[in-house]
């Protein structure tokens, strides 16, 4: 059985597209699982995925790593400072939260990216709004990574001079967080396609996961799921090459086509 073969038939058991997986990066990962499990052909591989769920969990890991770095895609962050968080606010009463939920959050540097921002544009102006941020994945290693929050340099290379200095620091090669803006953050892990989507968000961040990976039925169902979990005019925001399926005019009004923000269709 060749790799493609492989990908066509166990995608749809994590309810995953097949195409986006034929990289090599992935290849190589689960090459190296089935070399730890002591198998060397595909089709043995996808009968032990088929028969044990454990396996199915280690395999589900593997497909689901991202790749992410801070401030990705800065343009969303510019839109978010000047524009997005601006009109949230104008509807917040003076002491209340602010709400953003991070999907695949992977290392952290996506939420950690909102609380840097919040900190460094907002949080002195309105002191009685706190900021809420939840980063959820579905890998508990990249969770437990996140919590850490010690990065290479290669992961800050969008991050200005100014943002780094205020918040980092360099301990034995790595760039640390600051505890501050790791305490606005909570880590939990859950599975976007069968767990139940966390209410009362304001702005919802799904960037390359659900509308690149998952499978068009599976893209559905979290779309609504964004939908239900956000407050009246919140706000969507997924990656700038990804297209959502063809529901969301019901749901969402595009504002930006570029960055591909999305508000709340009320």
């Amino acid at each position: 059985m060749e790799f493609d073969e492989f990908l066509k038939e166990i995608t749809p058991l994590f309810g995953l597209q097949w195409r986006p997986f034929r990289r090599r990066g992935v290849k190589r990962r689960i090459e190296r699982r089935l070399a730890e499990v002591g198998l060397s052909h595909f089709d043995e591989y996808l009968l032990k995925v088929k028969r044990d769920p454990k396996e199915q969990s280690q395999l589900s890991e593997i497909l689901t790593v991202t790749i992410s770095r801070f401030y990705r895609d800065g343009k969303v962050f510019d839109l978010l400072g000047h524009s997005i968080i601006p009109a949230i606010i104008k509807n917040k009463t003076k002491k209340d939260e602010f709400k953003i939920w991070s999907i695949g959050c992977a290392n952290g540097e996506e939420p950690y990216s909102l609380s840097m921002l919040w900190k460094g544009k907002f949080e002195d102006k309105f002191p009685n709004i706190r900021i809420v941020i939840l980063a959820t994945d579905i890998n508990k290693a990249l969770l437990k990574r996140a919590e850490e929050g010690r990065y290479k340099e290669s992961s800050l290379r969008e991050v200005p001079e100014e943002i780094i200095r205020r918040f980092f620091k360099i301990e034995n090669g790595f760039y640390a967080i600051d505890r501050s803006v790791r305490t606005s953050v909570e880590f939990k892990q859950h599975d976007v396609i069968h767990g139940e989507p966390f209410i009362g968000m304001d702005i919802v961040f799904c960037r390359n996961l659900a509308f690149t990976y998952f499978s068009k039925g599976c893209q559905v169902v979290v779309l609504e799921k964004i939908f239900r979990c956000l407050n009246e005019g919140g706000y969507l925001i997924v990656g700038k090459d990804e297209v959502l399926p063809l529901t969301y005019p019901t749901l969402f009004v595009p504002i930006s086509s570029t960055e591909k923000v999305y508000h709340i269709f009320s």
